[in-house]
């Protein structure tokens, strides 16, 4: 939707910076009487809407006049001055249907020198002292253009134009052998049009909430909005939780953070290529009243991404404490020695070489991240090109299938046998 608003403002802002002057179209025989006119002065008639008048006017006419203003605009037709509107004759010709009156129509001018061809003798330059007799019945259309005076107001002006054009119009009339139709209009608009700024609105900045990262010495961990929510109240927990305990084995890691009203335990347990979480528990008191079964993991240097909430429900009262987005990542497993019933963690990682410190690779952040939402892999995408060939195999054998067709003769053993001839050439 917001591509088509754009795409209608830009339509309107372009049709903007052309000239949309008034038009009057002067038909006294009545031969577009059937052409009607539309009263909304906010309407434009459309170029090609224009053209269809103009043909219609030629076909159903033997002359085709064209008055021109070099400027022209609706501000023009309602000018007054103490002799009333300079438009007289017009005036009246239009309370007789005479006389059609376009208030908007796009690039007329244009339009008309398009159709109508300029040419250097049915061009003609008047003003109130010219004689009318140059005009003959040969000219099958004409320009008339009007020649002004100095010190006249502009309502003086149009005053002699109005009598000039209907002087033209009766004379041409008497000389023609057939009906006669006339366009009155301008070369372009004096009034200038504002032109719109379309500015871009640029995006608001949306800062996102970076959470709280949790470092201990197995894990990393990144919660985004975490909240207690009872029935009664809903509390926020922004602070970073302290880390209460950490146990480590060879197989298994388990760190318990500690927020002011709850604690959280994530248990984690160690594979050769990677790492899996498999439950999240809530505490109250050291306390176990709710745990959630997760089941997810990643390869070794591989964090886990999530953007949809870890929701724990107590069990006691029935309240919950979600993480509306987290991130996991369990450092390398350590290597653990046993000495009696006493677990030793040395420093050493037995992936990595000698005299390297226990995650000293990787407390520098978080690795590529695996991600709980909907995705595809190379598994998922080798599957489905799989089906396809496999589909596309099942309806090529359906389609042989319908295109088989039965013998259209059958052998009967109770009917006459088939014999065939064989007539041998000569010795």
């Amino acid at each position: 939707m917001r591509s088509i608003f754009i795409f209608l403002l830009a339509f309107q802002c372009a049709n903007a910076d052309k000239d949309i002057i008034p038009v009057f179209l002067m038909d006294y025989g009545g031969v577009m009487s059937h052409l009607t006119v539309e009263a909304n002065p906010f309407s434009k008639i459309s170029t090609a809407y224009f053209a269809d008048i103009i043909h219609d006017a030629i076909k159903r006419s033997e002359v085709v006049i064209i008055f021109v203003e070099d400027q022209f605009s609706v501000e023009d037709i309602t000018i007054k001055d103490k002799l009333g509107t300079p438009y007289h004759h017009l005036h009246q010709d239009m309370l007789e249907n005479k006389v059609k009156f376009f208030p908007g129509v796009i690039e007329p001018f244009k339009l008309l020198n398009q159709i109508f061809q300029p040419q250097q003798f049915n061009v003609f330059y008047l003003n109130s002292g010219t004689k009318l007799q140059m005009f003959d019945g040969h000219f099958k259309y004409f320009y008339i253009f009007f020649q002004d005076g100095k010190n006249e107001t502009r309502a003086e002006v149009l005053r002699r134009h109005d009598l000039i054009m209907r002087e033209v119009y009766f004379v041409v009339r008497q000389l023609a052998p057939g009906a006669v139709v006339a366009f009155y209009t301008g070369k372009m608009n004096p009034v200038e049009v504002e032109k719109i700024e379309f500015v871009p609105i640029s995006p608001i900045a949306v800062t996102r909430d970076p959470g709280v990262m949790v470092v201990t010495d197995g894990a990393l961990f990144r919660f985004v909005g975490v909240y207690a929510a009872t029935q009664t109240r809903r509390a926020t927990f922004n602070q970073i939780p302290m880390v209460a305990e950490e146990t480590w084995t060879l197989e298994s890691l388990s760190t318990k953070m500690a927020y002011t009203d709850f604690e959280l335990e994530f248990n984690f347990s160690f594979k050769d290529k990677g790492w899996l979480l498999e439950n999240v528990a809530l505490l109250e008191g050291g306390e176990e009243v709710g745990r959630t079964d997760m089941g997810v993991g990643a390869r070794w240097n591989w964090a886990y991404y999530c953007g949809e909430p870890l929701v724990l429900v107590n069990t006691r009262d029935g309240s919950s404490v979600t993480i509306s987005e987290y991130q996991i990542q369990p450092l390398k497993k350590r290597n653990i020695q046993r000495s009696g019933t006493e677990d030793i963690t040395t420093t050493e990682d037995p992936d990595a070489g000698s005299g390297s410190g226990a995650g000293s690779d990787d407390n520098k952040g978080f690795g590529s991240s695996v991600n709980c939402g909907p995705y595809y892999s190379a598994s998922i995408l080798a599957g489905l090109f799989i089906s396809g060939i496999c589909f596309g195999i099942l309806i090529f054998g359906v389609t042989i299938m319908y295109d088989c067709q039965n013998n259209d003769r059958y052998d009967d053993a109770q009917g006459k046998p088939l014999v065939i001839t064989f007539e041998g050439g000569g010795h």
